[in-house]
């Protein structure tokens, strides 16, 4: 075979490798992002779920009791109202992501954007509690609807441990799906003074 035939035969083969290596890289974006959304919706799922079933027991229970009992499916009824609102909210944005749209660069913003609201949310649950707390101490020396106080307190506390343990599992999920990948993103990104370029490592 001619030498120049032979060079020619070697670039054809190398581009199709690289073009080849291109498509399964593209093709682990795409499922890593697949993965995120999917895992998202999932736990809005289970928002939303919760924010049913305390609506509607909240509903019936506010209008059959009376006091502190009244007052804590009272709070549950309006507090899970914002649930439902943000669970539908996620669910829909979710819906108008495109997987296969998203850049190395826009995957690894949506990931770590996800991430920190759900660490954010996380430490708010935990106020939360500890407002709900407040209100139960507040009551104590509360003359006006001390039960209110009591009631919503405990109402506030339930809503809060439950944000608290379903943020903190939804986000170590989404952490623990997304660590390796994105380590093995990074490993292929190569700086330099006048840009950033994807290396392939055999």
């Amino acid at each position: 075979m001619p030498y120049n035939s032979f060079k020619a035969l070697l670039a054809i083969c190398g581009f199709m490798i690289l073009f080849s290596l291109g498509q399964a890289q593209d093709l682990e974006l795409v499922e890593f992002n697949q993965k995120r959304i999917k895992t998202s919706n999932r736990a809005m799922y289970v928002l939303g779920g919760w924010a049913v079933g305390n609506i509607a027991l909240g509903g019936i229970q506010r209008s059959r009791l009376s006091g502190e009992q009244k007052y804590f499916h009272e709070m549950n009824l309006f507090w899970n109202l914002v649930n439902l609102g943000i669970a539908g909210a996620a669910l829909y944005g979710n819906s108008q992501l495109d997987p296969t749209s998203l850049s190395l660069f826009e995957s690894l913003k949506e990931q770590d954007k996800l991430e920190k609201i759900l660490w954010f949310n996380v430490a708010l649950n935990g106020s939360y509690i500890l407002g709900g707390a407040w209100l139960k101490e507040r009551a104590k020396s509360a003359t006006n609807r001390p039960e209110r106080l009591r009631g919503y307190g405990n109402s506030l506390m339930l809503q809060g441990g439950f944000l608290l343990v379903y943020d903190l599992v939804h986000v170590l999920v989404q952490q623990s799906q997304s660590s390796d990948k994105v380590e093995a993103f990074l490993s292929k990104v190569q700086f330099s003074g006048t840009g950033i370029s994807l290396q392939f490592i055999f």
